[in-house]
């Protein structure tokens, strides 16, 4: 993701909003931006978090679909791994272009050969799906990007496995809880290698943009017309 924006970051310019924002974890690549504004709903926070949270956030909101903006009010839509948890994605289109300006730019990730991740995870979204949810919505679609390639979606799935491997341990029987924590032990051991590897996998694949059936994640580059 930071290697991608980084890319790109020089031209982003204008009044932008980060849908589902978080803690803000790439608000450095909108330094350029005259301003930065951001969204988060509050059922995915503890509340501790949510105090937290309510300094970094410009507007609480419910979902994608209704967003308490004007009209062609925005230069720049960004929305980074929100979208499979968006019920409804054509109304999720059709709002990003009701707030922003004509030419206005949309930038959106999304997972796709990646496990689900939250009770809340409805949608993965093939290419073909992303292009056809922004052109019926009216917006011209620039660049449909893969995040490498096959290689760097077993690495992430692997990765993925190892940190859910805990609450999979949790719901096998007696007898599956040893085997499982035998094998899990050995691919502990084994994981400093899997990590060099992974980073030669990224050094490898990171500029590989077209492996759209073969990746874990998807990022879309679109205006609106």
């Amino acid at each position: 993701m930071r290697y991608k924006l980084k890319s790109i970051s020089s031209s982003i310019k204008g009044n932008w909003l980060d849908i589902g924002a978080g803690d803000q974890p790439y608000k450095e690549y909108f330094a350029g931006a005259a301003s930065y504004a951001t969204t988060n709903t509050k059922r995915h926070y503890s509340t501790q978090e949510s105090e937290r949270i309510d300094k970094l956030t410009t507007h609480w909101i419910e979902d994608g679909k209704a967003l308490p903006l004007p009209d062609n009010s925005l230069d720049g839509v960004a929305c980074f791994q929100v979208l499979s948890v968006i019920d409804n994605p054509r109304e999720f289109f059709t709002e990003i272009y009701r707030v922003l300006k004509p030419g206005g730019e949309f930038l959106l990730t999304t997972d796709f050969l990646y496990p689900v991740w939250s009770s809340e995870d409805r949608y993965r979204h093939t290419a073909f799906s992303i292009r056809n949810l922004s052109e019926t919505n009216g917006f011209t679609v620039e660049t449909i990007d893969s995040f490498g390639g096959f290689a760097s979606t077993l690495y992430s799935l692997f990765m993925r496995y190892m940190r859910s491997f805990p609450d999979i341990w949790k719901k096998k029987t007696s007898t599956g809880k040893i085997i499982s924590g035998i094998i899990f032990l050995f691919l502990l051991v084994m994981l400093p290698l899997a990590s060099v590897k992974g980073f030669i996998i990224f050094q490898t694949e990171k500029r590989k943009t077209k492996t759209t059936d073969f990746t874990f994640n998807i990022m879309l580059r679109a205006k609106k017309n």
